[in-house]
């Protein structure tokens, strides 16, 4: 699986990160979850860790094992490092769901019935813990469904 991964990385001079994106296809398993996690620590330790690694592994991990929970299909993960940012994003086959969208931009959910609901929810708090760990997180319409993506601002 690890061989599926597409790198196109680009060299730049000795000391700087390079910028890059990688994607990997990945099947509706729960190996997959691990799998995304080791990824992104060896881009991000091959990249000279420009952001915090735990940070972006434990974004990664939640952004998979949401779509895999949620989605009856494969998912993709992609990776993208520009100067402004490492940006993970897991493409989906479903539509854009509202109610997603809600939820990353932090705004309340009709389905909680205030704070202390929220607290012991069964679900939504990966998200609660991608809103935490990243700088930025969002959902767009793709032309296969949708990606819900986050981004980590260097330090």
């Amino acid at each position: 699986m690890a061989d599926e991964l597409r790198n196109s990385a680009q060299a730049v001079p000795s000391g700087s990160a390079r910028e890059g994106s990688w994607a990997l296809p990945l099947p509706h398993e729960a190996d997959s979850v691990p799998l995304a996690r080791a990824v992104v620590q060896q881009v991000l330790h091959g990249l000279g860790d420009p952001v915090d690694s735990f940070a972006a592994s434990l974004a990664a991990t939640e952004l998979v094992a949401n779509a895999l929970e949620h989605t009856p299909g494969d998912v993709e993960l992609l990776l993208e490092w520009e100067p402004g940012g490492f940006r993970i994003e897991v493409c989906d086959g479903e539509p854009l769901d509202l109610v997603l969208q809600e939820l990353l931009a932090g705004e309340p959910h009709a389905a909680a019935d205030g704070p202390a609901e929220a607290e012991t929810a069964e679900n939504g708090r990966g998200l609660l813990i991608i809103r935490s760990v990243a700088d930025r997180a969002g959902i767009r319409t793709t032309s296969h469904g949708k990606a819900v993506w986050c981004l980590l601002l260097p330090a």
